[in-house]
């Protein structure tokens, strides 16, 4: 049976971590062919207390609003993922100025 010192030995030449690889959420709803107006749909149906608006969801994808942690969920919802797949705790990309 491996001791505490083997486990803490094993696991400390392991590659130091990285931050995962993201998509966006617009990228996410294309990718799964589905239009704001479907997303709006789904949520209604599964959180119908939820009234997104096509700006909201515009807004959210592209980074000019947060969303709220029931939000998130129901955006989860909308395109199949298990509740908690979508996080907002990354550092946000840097976009280059156009010129």
């Amino acid at each position: 049976m491996p001791t505490a010192t083997t486990l803490r030995s094993k696991y400390e030449a392991q590659r130091p971590r990285r931050t995962p690889p993201h998509v966006g959420l617009g990228a996410l709803r294309a990718a799964c062919g589905l239009t704001i107006d479907q997303v709006i749909a789904r949520i209604r149906e599964e959180f119908p207390e939820l009234n997104p608006t096509r700006g909201a969801i515009s807004a959210i994808e592209n980074g000019h609003r947060g969303a709220s942690v029931q939000m998130l969920t129901a955006l989860c919802a909308a395109y199949g993922l298990p509740s908690g797949a979508i996080t907002t705790n990354y550092t946000p990309r840097e976009w280059e100025a156009a010129s």
